[in-house]
């Protein structure tokens, strides 16, 4: 094989699996829940100096509204890790969005996080459901 088509593999086969180890296309981590009260979902979107960002969004189905949301971080042994939660937009109504801040701790090496958004959903008579969804960091 030529070198230069070798080194074109290489590079192209080593940019594919930084993709899929970076969470897919554009390069975000997250999942996705859904529930029959509505879906949850959480969003890893930027590791930052000191922070890693992300939103969480919560979609009330028909009947129910978005009561609360919250984001928690818990590394493994159950040592919690702050969550900056500057913005809230939507409680109360159908569709709501949260934008969080992790601030990053020391983690051992192979150890991964758990970012998770916790939503409340709250149908017409006052009746209320907690969901989740979960990611872990780094990927």
């Amino acid at each position: 094989m030529a070198p230069r088509l070798r080194t074109s593999l290489i590079a192209l086969s080593l940019g594919l699996a930084l993709s899929a180890a970076c969470g897919g296309d554009d390069g975000r981590l997250g999942a996705d829940n859904p529930y029959d009260e509505g879906r949850v979902r959480i969003e890893i979107e930027l590791l930052d100096t000191g922070l890693l960002k992300g939103h969480a969004y919560a979609d009330a189905n028909e009947g129910w509204i978005v009561a609360s949301t919250r984001v928690e971080a818990v590394a493994p042994g159950g040592t919690k890790w702050p969550v900056i939660e500057p913005e809230r937009t939507g409680l109360g109504s159908p569709n709501a969005v949260e934008f969080f801040e992790v601030t990053l701790q020391e983690l051992p090496r192979g150890e991964q996080i758990a970012v998770t958004a916790t939503v409340v959903f709250e149908d017409p008579s006052g009746q209320t459901i907690e969901r989740a969804a979960q990611d872990q960091w780094p990927p």
